[in-house]
């Protein structure tokens, strides 16, 4: 009998890891939704104010952006090139109490003509700020490429 309850403990546990991990996921995942749906709007208020004020942003090949209001100049510019959207698929997070490491993939479409401007890998550090309410910190893009 002994064996038998612990059994389902341990099962229950287990699946109470795992409702927790895809909870933390879909979180991660809501984060990255509120990024694009507000970069696919090409509402550059509502992006900017995703950002921390201090926040940092760093793309493969480019200066490194400093400052939320800096952000969103340059997501505005961006705005203009090839009328893209952004599709961002999580694919690993980390979680604690008020930061949630963001990992995955983006896709950059023309949405007039759908043809791919770019692809790679992003990362992105959401800290939660006094209020509680998350913000993004650190955002990363990475387009790989293979010079020969």
């Amino acid at each position: 009998m002994k064996k038998i309850l612990f059994s389902c403990f341990a099962i229950a546990c287990l699946m109470m890891i795992a409702v927790r991990s895809m909870a933390q996921d879909v979180r991660a995942q809501d984060l990255a939704d509120s990024w694009i749906k507000a970069y696919n709007a090409h509402n550059n208020a509502e992006l900017a104010i995703l950002y921390s004020e201090n926040a940092v942003l760093m793309l493969h090949g480019e200066e490194t952006v400093k400052g939320r209001q800096a952000i969103g100049v340059y997501w505005a510019e961006d705005f203009r090139e090839s009328n893209p959207i952004t599709t961002l698929s999580v694919t690993h997070t980390i979680n604690g109490h008020d930061l949630i490491l963001v990992h995955g993939n983006y896709q950059v479409i023309d949405r007039e003509s759908g043809v791919m401007l770019g692809s790679g890998r992003f990362a992105h550090m959401w800290m939660k700020n006094d209020d509680e309410v998350w913000e993004l910190d650190r955002d990363l893009w990475h387009n790989p490429f293979n010079p020969y």
